[in-house]
């Protein structure tokens, strides 16, 4: 996705996010930086605002993963920086604005849905096997078992039954999901790390 098309994305999701995707006003598109002439120059129908909107997710999401290179990395820092660069920008990814477009859009939504649990699936079960080499991770788990079970726990986020929006926010679910992880995975030598360097993450970010 090119800059211009992700600064729009950007826009869109704010915009989404306090006024929906039903009614576009030229006032309210004002106030989040654009105009109906950009809706109109750049889109024929809303299925295409929802598939950019969703693609800016998942772009976001790579960009966590591929703004560092982990060559060399211990495995449970790399779940742990991950996880505080998802937190700092959790607004790029919240599903709070996927609820709505997973409602109104739900073909859409779908293949986002899949091709979002593609990526970080492939990226868990290498971290897990990483883990694993280092010393950190059991050695009789299934990466690609646990993996799975991650995504699956992952997708919930988006279940308004399971977790009500007005009682979590993204920010503690996502952190319970690493958490519940890594302890699933870790031996004690890992355990003791992970409870070393968590404790330092949290002092850093002042949380």
């Amino acid at each position: 996705m090119d800059e211009k098309k992700f600064q729009l994305a950007e826009k869109l999701r704010t915009y989404i996010s306090c006024y929906g995707i039903n009614d576009f006003t030229e006032e309210r598109l004002k106030k989040v930086g654009l105009t109906t002439a950009d809706l109109e120059g750049n889109f024929s129908k809303r299925e295409e605002i929802v598939e950019l909107i969703l693609t800016h997710e998942r772009a976001c999401f790579e960009k966590i993963f591929n703004e560092y290179n982990f060559d060399g990395w211990n495995a449970i820092d790399i779940l742990l920086l991950v996880s505080n660069e998802i937190n700092e920008r959790f607004f790029d990814v919240t599903p709070s604005v996927t609820m709505v477009l997973a409602k109104d859009f739900p073909e859409i939504f779908e293949i986002h849905k899949n091709l979002r649990s593609d990526f970080i699936y492939e990226k868990i079960k290498i971290n897990i096997e990483k883990g694993m080499q280092q010393g950190m991770y059991k050695k009789d788990v299934s990466s690609e078992m646990l993996a799975r079970m991650f995504i699956a726990k992952l997708n919930d986020i988006h279940n308004p039954e399971i977790y009500p929006p007005e009682g979590f926010t993204f920010n503690t679910i996502f952190s319970n999901l690493i958490d519940n992880l890594v302890k699933a995975i870790t031996n004690e030598e890992g355990k003791s790390y992970y409870k070393q360097r968590k404790q330092l993450y949290n002092v850093l970010n002042f949380r």
